[in-house]
């Protein structure tokens, strides 16, 4: 076996170096924060229009069930006048229109007549 070493090369920065290399670190996380700071401000905003939004919905809610009621009302109105339509029809379909009633008023003052000449 042979027997070779290797030895590990290590870098040695300078302070100058590790110094740019922290204020490049720095800027970027002050470049993360600020964009998270946007974001939270972004996201805040997008709260605060759903919580409007919650609130307008639930009023809505509250209103159709308002109408629902009045629907309910109407649609018992609409059942009323439904059955007292099939008992005006029925009420009609018994009574005589006004040429049959014109008929028989004739034949009644015919026999009238008849019936005072004899």
């Amino acid at each position: 076996m042979k027997n070779t070493s290797q030895t590990k090369e290590e870098k040695v920065f300078t302070v100058n170096q590790i110094g740019s290399i922290l204020e490049r670190m720095d800027d970027s996380i002050k470049i993360l924060a600020e964009a998270q700071s946007g974001t939270n401000v972004r996201l805040d905003g997008i709260d605060n229009r759903l919580e409007k939004v919650e609130n307008r919905l639930e009023k809505v809610e509250v209103r159709l069930g308002g109408v629902e009621g009045r629907l309910e009302l109407v649609e018992t109105k609409i059942d009323r006048l439904q059955d007292d339509m099939v008992e005006v029809k029925f009420e009609l379909k018994r009574k005589v229109d006004a040429e049959q009633f014109e008929k028989l008023e004739k034949r009644v003052v015919k026999l009238e007549k008849h019936s005072y000449s004899q």
